[in-house]
């Protein structure tokens, strides 16, 4: 289930599954026993001790759900165990340091979070973290009190800050996205649905911009392709009518393409070699020379930015630039447990634990020798109150007692 991702309401008939194609007669254990285990392993790497050390680097961020509770989760992983043959942090590569429930949060519970994690593992040398408000109030303060650590912005929120702000001084986005919302409108139901641009999102990092460029471009060179689309059963002129207005923004998806290849650059070059003294000349030799003026600002931007970024580093160190992993371990989750928030912060979100680290067999054995399942129901009591879901199950309760018909009266004699 960790490592293949199976949906823990399937893990039940997969085993059996596999029983029986080893010809096995085996009873599966019930989803709700694999839950339980799911989440006592969850709570062992969490309590667990971590090594007190100067190197850690922590990535953290809020996760919100539905409802009025926040998460904070602090990821952490050392210097000294960092891969130099691979430095894209996968689950297994970093540890759960905290994982800390809240009705509400600003920067001062922020800071009193990190404070608290501090008896973890020590005073981190570095904390990577995406912009919000109350993240960065709370960064910033415990930065005060402990020099040594550094703050890094995350680099994909960082490129998403920079696209956004050029889209919005662009006139020509708005015009774009009103053209390809009327032409999805239009061929959605004909026989060319399958030329309709994709869905626009209302929350997405790059605004629709790496979706729909993408399809731009493609379809900018089938409607030079005659025969690429007789290929496809349709007729020329009809595609034509329907996306011939992509011609007029030949220039402006060139230019977004442009952009959008220095964004992604950058960010490989992130995730892949951190932060480190010579990250800025490495970056602008990997950088292409664009050759509009929008991309030129931010090939410039994106530079300036890591060159920032590096002057934290200390001699030949080398630091996290991307909290990717802890936005993906988040995503599988979700796609483990089955909960996207719609049920509110529950006591599955104690399961990151079993998502993370060295999860081979002997730490399962000891994670279920150690925690039972009191101790489980006791995190979830001390640390979250009733969930959405409960609340909703009341109000089903006290509505269908209200609504329950009273009995028949029976014949007498």
């Amino acid at each position: 289930m960790v490592h293949a991702g199976t949906a823990l309401q399937r893990v039940s008939a997969v085993l059996e599954m596999s029983w029986s194609w080893c010809d096995e007669t085996v009873q599966a254990a019930s989803y709700y026993s694999v839950r339980l285990w799911f989440l006592r392993v969850g709570l062992y790497q969490l309590e667990r001790p971590k090594e007190q050390a100067d190197d850690w680097m922590w990535i953290i961020d809020h996760t919100v759900v539905l409802g009025p509770w926040k998460c904070l989760i602090i990821l952490g992983v050392r210097q000294s165990t960092w891969d130099p043959e691979d430095r894209v942090l996968g689950h297994g590569d970093v540890e759960l340091i905290d994982l800390v429930p809240v009705r509400e949060s600003n920067g001062d519970i922020v800071y009193r979070q990190l404070k608290a994690a501090v008896a973890k593992t020590g005073v981190p040398r570095e904390i990577v973290s995406d912009g919000g408000s109350d993240l960065h109030r709370g960064i910033e303060r415990f930065r005060r009190s402990h020099r040594k650590t550094v703050w890094m912005y995350d680099i994909k929120h960082k490129t998403a800050a920079l696209l956004k702000h050029a889209l919005q001084r662009d006139r020509s986005w708005q015009e774009f996205l009103d053209h390809a919302n009327r032409c999805k409108q239009q061929v959605s139901l004909t026989e060319l649905a399958g030329l309709a641009p994709p869905n626009q999102r209302s929350k997405s990092r790059y605004m629709n911009l790496d979706a729909l460029t993408d399809w731009a471009q493609r379809h900018l060179a089938l409607l030079d392709d005659r025969k690429a689309i007789r290929a496809a059963g349709l007729k020329p002129k009809r595609v034509e009518a329907k996306l011939g207005w992509l011609r007029k923004f030949i220039p402006q998806v060139h230019r977004w393409g442009e952009m959008l290849q220095l964004a992604g650059i950058t960010e490989h070059y992130v995730r892949h070699e951190g932060i480190h003294a010579a990250a800025p000349d490495e970056l602008a030799d990997r950088l292409p020379k664009p050759t509009t003026p929008a991309a030129k600002r931010l090939r410039k931007d994106l530079l300036e930015f890591v060159r920032g970024q590096s002057q934290q580093v200390q001699g030949d160190e080398r630091l996290l630039g991307s909290s990717e992993v802890l936005e993906s371990l988040i995503g599988k989750l979700k796609d483990v447990t089955g909960e996207s928030g719609r049920h509110g912060l529950t006591g599955m979100v104690l399961s990151l634990g079993a998502l993370v680290g060295n999860l081979d067999v002997e730490t399962i054995r000891t994670a279920l020798a150690e925690v039972r399942t009191r101790e489980v129901w006791h995190w979830c009591r001390k640390h979250l109150g009733p969930t959405v879901q409960s609340i909703r199950a009341k109000i089903r309760n006290a509505l269908a007692k209200e609504q329950k018909p009273p009995p028949l009266p029976t014949e007498s004699g």
